[in-house]
């Protein structure tokens, strides 16, 4: 038999050796199976596969690339191009299920079909095959998976991101409701001690009405600093809302809660800020805290906090409270 006619054959001979699948594979061997074979020409945005069909064969590209686009039922989505002498429906061919990718050509391409069972019988005739086959599927796995990785690294940013107060560079209110409740949980099982505090920027609604925003969110920042540069790594500081800061301190008495509530509001108080127009300015805050008791809720322990903070408030401001057993004691 004359191997190189190509009215007998989809491909010549130059051709199968061109073909990474078909490395090192000889030519003889399988030219017997490529009888069964054809060839498809597809336009460039033209349509190979998709998941409506049922026809299970092996596509090898032979000129041009295609592209392989899988969609997930939550909405998110996965390309990758198929290259010279690579293969696709593969999957297809192992699982005996339909296609779950569309395959498009990403330029003009010439592809060789390979019918499923023809693709199990040349498989089983040459061991190079599967050797090239199985080589080609691990580097495909390898570049997957560190897609993969980095798509996931990019959502956990994503996701972290979002939690974080982007002025003060603090946790914001949504970090809050899932470390506080698992900081909670923790104390409640463990009998632990845990100290909430509640922070108020003292009259900063005059600060934005007299100095402006932008001198309202030099304060926010500056003040955001200070409470981190009073605080242990172990605490939990975060920007509650507006003019409020946050505060779950773990493992803490009421007797090192004074103090550490005492050296923010000395802090802070010290400061001195300077502003966009090199205005000078100071500020206070109040601050209100109060001990986990048993039982206690994030809600119902920062409650307690926020109460303390009022009291500090209505009592001259640039205080520290605290509420314990549900009554305010000024501590300064």
């Amino acid at each position: 038999m004359n191997f190189d006619r190509l009215e007998t054959l989809p491909i010549s001979r130059n051709e199968f050796s061109s073909l990474e699948l078909f490395k090192n594979v000889q030519f003889e061997k399988l030219a017997g199976f490529l009888l069964r074979c054809s060839v498809q020409t597809v336009e460039k945005g033209g349509t190979l596969i998709n998941p409506e069909m049922h026809t299970r064969a092996l596509y090898i590209v032979i000129e041009g690339s295609l592209n392989v686009n899988l969609e997930s039922d939550n909405g998110g989505t996965f390309e990758h191009e198929i290259t010279k002498g690579h293969c696709v429906g593969e999957m297809s061919i192992f699982d005996n299920y339909p296609p779950s990718a569309t395959i498009t050509a990403k330029e003009d391409s010439r592809v060789l079909v390979i019918p499923a069972a023809t693709t199990m019988s040349m498989l089983s005739a040459s061991h190079e095959l599967c050797l090239n086959f199985l080589q080609i599927m691990s580097q495909r796995l390898r570049q997957d998976n560190k897609i993969v990785c980095e798509e996931q690294y990019h959502i956990r940013c994503i996701e972290e991101n979002a939690k974080i107060d982007p002025m003060t560079g603090l946790h914001n209110r949504r970090w809050l409701e899932e470390m506080y409740t698992r900081e909670m949980n923790r104390s409640n099982m463990g009998n632990f001690k845990l100290t909430a505090f509640m922070i108020d920027i003292d009259h900063f609604k005059q600060v934005n009405d007299t100095y402006g925003h932008l001198a309202g969110d030099k304060v926010l920042i500056s003040v955001a600093q200070a409470l981190i540069r009073s605080l242990r790594p172990s605490d939990m500081p975060v920007r509650y809302g507006g003019e409020e800061f946050s505060v779950f301190l773990p493992g803490t008495t009421e007797e090192n809660a004074k103090i550490i509530a005492e050296r923010i509001r000395r802090n802070v108080e010290n400061m001195t800020i300077t502003l966009h127009d090199n205005n000078l300015l100071q500020v206070t805050v109040s601050i209100g805290f109060a001990e986990r008791i048993e039982n206690d809720t994030v809600a119902s322990l920062i409650d307690r906090a926020d109460k303390a903070l009022y009291h500090a408030k209505q009592n001259g401001r640039n205080r520290v409270c605290q509420n314990k057993d549900n009554i305010n004691f000024l501590i300064r």
